[in-house]
């Protein structure tokens, strides 16, 4: 069916044009590992058609390097949008080697890499709509900013952590006395 619509419309189409006649709803979802001395951990924003934001900061309660922590990120995110019945998701990274393993260009030859490569192409076979590619670290910001959150000693604090904006000085605030 798609083949036959890129021949109808067109192959200067763009894929949003497919996507629509298609009715295939995709969502976003940005990811990113940290891994430090103190810890390891993700971040994750996903991003629904009508532009909602839910972001997810993971802390791991294992010991992971950065390619692993990497890995870990993206199949949290897999994992979540199974979990919400997408099915069609479009993935930035910022990980060269997890985005040009899981598109084929480079291989896994730490058996490490090669499990955690099996393991997120399985996870992925799973949607009607993959596709995943390497942005740079300032697209990704967000994510980055939320892992390394997550790899902080947070011990001492609550697990649900509420962040509030200020929009304004405390002393711009004019007091009622």
């Amino acid at each position: 069916m798609a083949d036959f619509m890129v021949k109808f419309i067109g192959a200067t189409q763009s894929t949003t044009v497919i996507e629509e006649v298609l009715n295939i709803i995709t969502w976003e979802l940005f990811t990113d590992g940290a891994s430090s001395t103190d810890g390891a951990g993700t971040g994750l924003i996903s991003i629904s058609p009508e532009g909602e934001e839910h972001t997810y900061a993971l802390r791991f309660a294992f010991p992971a390097s950065k390619n692993e922590a990497e890995y870990e990120a993206l199949l949290s995110g897999l994992r979540i949008a199974e979990k919400m019945d997408i099915k069609a998701l479009k993935i930035s990274v910022d990980s060269q080697l997890v985005s040009n393993q899981m598109n084929g260009t480079f291989e896994a030859r730490d058996p490490a890499m090669h499990k955690y490569l099996k393991l997120a192409e399985d996870v992925a076979n799973k949607f009607e709509r993959f596709s995943i590619t390497q942005v740079s670290r300032s697209m990704n910001r967000k994510a980055d900013a939320l892992s390394k959150l997550a790899t902080s000693v947070f011990n001492h604090f609550a697990k649900d952590v509420w962040v509030e904006v200020l929009n304004q000085k405390s002393t711009d605030v004019v007091q009622m006395i």
